[in-house]
């Protein structure tokens, strides 16, 4: 196993709209000689309060969300859901986060789940930043559920993968998996054994469109990427697959520090320059509600003995 570490520096910026967090990556697809653009997002959280990053507005996600909420003690932040549920990651910090008539406490990457028609109230004793991943158009209620992530570490839900290739070492925590009741949500973060690691390799696809679509039983996914570099003053990135599953030849882009990305039409795998080290948090929402089953995957013809 992996052991989670703080990846990136602590990072602020001056509040921005939701339209102003959206920009198009563009790239060149080899062969096509044609411009694709890729949807991403600034993630960058404000020095204090809630900060939209991906909503229905600035995005084409039917399902998925996400706020980032930063706090000092004395503040708080209030949340409401209505046909929506959420899971509360937490990415530096602590944070007392209340929900269903109780309080919980949670440290670095310890996870919240609140189901639908719920009030949250999000506290910290000194300094937080918690990820607020949320799937609308849920029906189901589901109980509050915390999860932490050292119960995790060590079990069936922290898998470690990339055993033919020892670049693409890596232990995926399945924060919310099989261990949460929920509705449509999937979540949790990957550590990498490396720098100049190959993550979420081979690569795969869980999306709804094109000749190798998935259909109802596609999932819609956001990848927040935290990179940081050995090299003193280099801008730390890394290269984030965009093909679509059809096309032989991967495309990729160029995604930096505090990034997110919808990566839910393309394959996706990332590589990291070897000076760089990364982390990213990952959420997935089942396009049919009550059905998060794994097993629904399209892996690059090739590559299907290559996790």
């Amino acid at each position: 196993m992996i052991q989670p570490k703080t990846i990136g520096a602590d990072k602020s910026a001056a509040p921005k709209t939701p339209e102003e967090r959206r920009y198009d990556l563009q790239v060149m697809v080899p062969v096509k000689n044609e411009i694709r653009k890729v949807e991403a997002f600034d993630a960058t959280p404000a020095e204090i309060g809630v900060q939209e990053i991906i909503t229905a507005g600035n995005s084409t996600f039917r399902f998925l969300r996400l706020a980032r909420i930063t706090l000092k003690a004395g503040k708080k932040a209030e949340r409401t859901l209505g046909a929506e549920e959420a899971v509360y990651y937490v990415n530096r910090g602590s944070a007392i986060i209340s929900a269903g008539g109780k309080s919980h406490t949670l440290g670095k990457g310890d996870v919240l789940y609140v189901g639908i028609n719920n009030a949250v109230t999000v506290e910290t004793p000194e300094a937080c930043d918690v990820s607020e991943f949320k799937a609308v158009d849920c029906h189901i209620a589901h109980p509050v559920q915390l999860i932490r992530h050292t119960d995790i570490e060590g079990t069936e839900l922290a898998a470690d993968l990339g055993s033919r290739r020892p670049m693409s070492k890596r232990t995926v925590f399945k924060l919310v998996d099989k261990n949460v009741q929920a509705s449509r949500l999937l979540f949790g973060d990957t550590y990498m054994a490396q720098k100049g690691g190959v993550g979420s390799y081979p690569p795969h696809f869980h999306g709804p469109d094109g000749p190798h679509g998935l259909g109802k039983n596609a999932k819609e996914e956001i990848y927040h990427f935290r990179c940081e570099t050995d090299i003193p003053g280099d801008v730390p990135y890394v290269l984030q697959n965009c093909a679509l599953p059809e096309e032989k030849v991967n495309v990729y882009a160029h995604i930096f520090d505090e990034t997110a990305i919808n990566v839910t039409p393309t394959y996706h795998d990332t590589i990291a320059p070897p000076s760089v080290d990364f982390m990213f948090t990952w959420c997935l929402a089942s396009f049919t509600e009550g059905h998060r089953d794994w097993a629904e995957i399209y892996n690059k013809p090739g590559y299907e003995n290559e996790w």
